[in-house]
């Protein structure tokens, strides 16, 4: 390629750099496990397209499981203020990170909650090390919430129930819609 066909093409790319601006990049706490998210379709797990997902403002991590009366009986609050949303693009996304002793069991815990959202693969969550770190460590719920860079925003504490996160977020969510 002669020079200057070279430097045509990167002036070209640079004046186009800008048109994607405003778009929101993929969360990269989340983007490496992209291919690793699942989500309940008919009653089965299968893979999670994470396209819009990854590109939500704010994604709830969720660490839960079914054996868990507590995670059961907050579970449904967590399931109406998601699927209260408007149908158009969502203004949070819920991540679970099971803490269920198999996979059968996130899927029976997906099912019975009736969860829209997708799950980290039972068979990945070992792996997903890095994930630990919105973890606050205070027993199952857990509730973190992160923006879009993967800073954390929100976590339940100790004796901090699922709902007052909850509150918490519907309080940003209408403070930063009001901006």
């Amino acid at each position: 390629m002669n020079k200057t066909l070279l430097r045509f093409v990167f002036a070209l790319m640079a004046s186009c750099s800008g048109l994607f601006a405003d778009q929101i990049p993929a969360n990269p706490v989340i983007l490496p496990y992209a291919d690793a998210l699942v989500a309940l379709k008919g009653g089965s797990l299968v893979p999670f397209n994470s396209e819009d997902f990854l590109q939500s403002p704010f994604i709830v991590v969720y660490f839960g499981a079914g054996w868990c009366p507590d995670c059961r009986r907050f579970s449904p609050s967590l399931v109406a203020a998601y699927d209260q949303q408007s149908l158009g693009k969502k203004l949070f996304e819920v991540l679970l990170i099971s803490r269920d002793k198999d996979s059968e069991g996130m899927l029976k815990f997906m099912r019975s909650e009736k969860m829209a959202w997708p799950a980290l693969a039972f068979e990945k969550v070992a792996a997903a090390s890095d994930l630990e770190r919105f973890y606050s460590g205070h027993g199952i719920p857990c509730l973190t919430v992160i923006n879009s860079k993967g800073a954390i925003v929100l976590q339940s504490k100790d004796d901090q129930d699922g709902n007052e996160v909850l509150a918490q977020l519907q309080g940003l969510l209408k403070s930063s819609a009001a901006k």
